[in-house]
Formats: C-alpha cells, sequence, structure tokens
C-alpha cells in the first residue's frame, strides 16, 4: 500500500512531466488517456518540426558533389532552414511550451483529486 501513496506523491508527477516528458506525471498518478493526450500532442508537433526540417534540408542540399564537402555547409544549410521556417518554428515552440505547461500545472492539480 505505501507503494502506492508513494506513486501518487504530486511532487513527483510534477517533477516526471516538467523534467523528463509531458504526460509522464499524469501516467504515475493513475490517468492514462490525460497521459496519453499530452504525450501524443508533444510527440506529434515533435515530429511534425523534424519532418520539417528533413524536407527544407534535402531541397535545399546542392547537387554537386563538390559542394557537399563544403565544411560550411551544414552552418549555411541550418540559417537558411531556419530563415525560411521561422514562424512554423516558432508556433511550434510556443505549442510544446503550452503543452509542457499545461501538463506541468495537471500533475500538480491531480494532487487534489
Amino acid at each position: 500500500m505505501k507503494g502506492r501513496v508513494a506513486a501518487r506523491d504530486p511532487r513527483r508527477a510534477l517533477l516526471l512531466s516538467a523534467l523528463v516528458f509531458p504526460g509522464l506525471g499524469q501516467l504515475v498518478t493513475g490517468h492514462p488517456w490525460r497521459a496519453l493526450a499530452f504525450a501524443g500532442s508533444s510527440a506529434a508537433l515533435l515530429v511534425a518540426v523534424v519532418r520539417r526540417v528533413m524536407r527544407e534540408t534535402e531541397r535545399l542540399m546542392p547537387d554537386d558533389p563538390v559542394a557537399i564537402l563544403d565544411p560550411a555547409l551544414p552552418l549555411r544549410l541550418v540559417a537558411e532552414v531556419h530563415r525560411a521556417n521561422a514562424s512554423f518554428f516558432l508556433w511550434a515552440t510556443v505549442g510544446l511550451v503550452a503543452i509542457w505547461v499545461a501538463s506541468i500545472v495537471d500533475a500538480w492539480l491531480s494532487r487534489a483529486r
């Protein structure tokens, strides 16, 4: 019984949601659907960002094999991908932060439930 009480400790849930990944605190407190919602939406946003970066990098890669050997190419690619997608990255970051904060607040408030 003591292990079950410790598993529902709101501080533990708060730290898991804040420091590891959104939704883990809800999973520990026994709210699997909330955990799925927070973790799934965070993962979906992260996948969208990675896909956008991969697509833009493939589009901007030079066709010339000699140009690929340029040591400054990665820095130029990063700058160009960021410049072309700045608003997308801004809104993805705002979304991730909002989900993360909501997960932390929900994990903390789960102590009252």
